[in-house]
């Protein structure tokens, strides 16, 4: 019964949603009503509402973000989310009893059971191979500290590999071009995700991202200090140069956020203080009550790796993020005087 309530209510909503189109049963595609989707295209709709289990749940693949019907719902219209949660009750059910946090699987319909760890997979290692490698050229050249080398991996093609290791899982990208590997992993160093970044001049594409188990999709986790303050931060190399820093692998940093204490996370995101898509996301976090760090006007670059290579030392971009972390009312103004559209 609750999948057909779930239907009902999304189909009363589908005259609000732009570009509302049902794909097949129980898939429904629409513009974000969370980021806005794309800005550059309108004819762009990467939202998706779709079953899993007897429940339907939203997900957004242009910000990432995740969560329950319910809870979509309440967000686009709360007067008709109270009478749905009075429906589902009426019918036996409690209003809320999809509200548990959904895992979906962006890259297959498939993961693995298996937990394997990093060094179990047939790759090289940066800190492995030779000064004049591409991958280690590629690495140095983007200023990588030599600490990390151990934990950056090269492949002549990681497909393959995925495919030998992971054979249940279902990688839907045609590619064999030399990558840059790099790990999402639990606390234990099992994978959970695997990224790879193209080293040719023109790739079919420049990052694959291929999701191998059901844990947290966490860069740098392993290596954190949980009794410090953590800084979310979205490129994967970028984190790298912060301290205690993990990284989402893209611009949902709140979907990061959400899996430690508020009180105890800073989100860093690019500096793009033009972009709307980025600057809804940061209205959202501080009215949810993150804190948050903005460069200040001064700093032209986009991202932190952009930073150190022109010539910002990671002390100072530390340094800089602490000195401008916000929250509350103090964030609300300072992201007003950052942003620029």
């Amino acid at each position: 019964m609750s999948v057909y309530i779930d239907r009902k209510y999304l189909l009363f909503l589908s005259s609000r949603l732009e570009r509302f189109a049902q794909k097949k049963d129980d898939l429904y595609n629409f513009r974000c009503p969370y980021c806005g989707d794309s800005q550059k295209n309108k004819l762009k709709a990467r939202g998706y509402v779709h079953r899993k289990d007897n429940d339907y749940y939203y997900m957004c693949h242009n910000c990432g973000f995740s969560t329950t019907f319910s809870k979509f719902l309440k967000h686009i219209d709360e007067g008709m989310y109270k009478q749905y949660a009075l429906e589902r009750y009426s019918n036996g059910e409690n209003g809320h009893s999809n509200d548990k946090k959904p895992t979906f699987n962006l890259y297959g319909p498939k993961t693995s059971d298996r937990l394997i760890k990093k060094s179990k997979l047939p790759l090289e290692k940066i800190s492995d191979l030779p000064d004049d490698h591409d991958a280690k050229k590629y690495i140095l050249n983007r200023m990588i500290p030599s600490k990390f080398h151990d934990d950056i991996y090269y492949s002549e093609n990681i497909e393959k590999v995925i495919n030998k290791n992971y054979p249940e899982v279902d990688v839907n990208f045609s590619d064999d071009d030399r990558r840059i590997v790099l790990f999402h992993t639990d606390i234990d160093e099992n994978i959970t995700y695997i990224v790879g970044r193209s080293i040719e001049l023109q790739p079919q594409k420049r990052y694959v991202k291929v999701k191998v188990n059901d844990g947290e999709k966490i860069f740098g986790l392993n290596r954190i200090d949980r009794s410090k303050t953590i800084y979310i931060v979205e490129g994967q190399f970028d984190s790298m140069f912060i301290d205690n820093a993990v990284a989402s692998g893209d611009s949902n940093l709140i979907g990061i956020a959400e899996k430690f204490d508020k009180d105890d996370v800073v989100l860093v995101y690019d500096n793009e203080p033009r972009n709307k898509d980025i600057n809804k996301l940061i209205s959202r976090a501080i009215d949810m009550g993150y804190a948050v760090s903005l460069f200040p006007e001064a700093i032209k670059y986009k991202d932190i790796n952009d930073m150190v290579l022109n010539g910002y030392t990671p002390m100072t971009i530390n340094d800089i993020i602490v000195k401008n972390t916000h929250s509350g009312l103090t964030a609300k103004l300072r992201h007003s005087a950052w942003k620029k559209c």
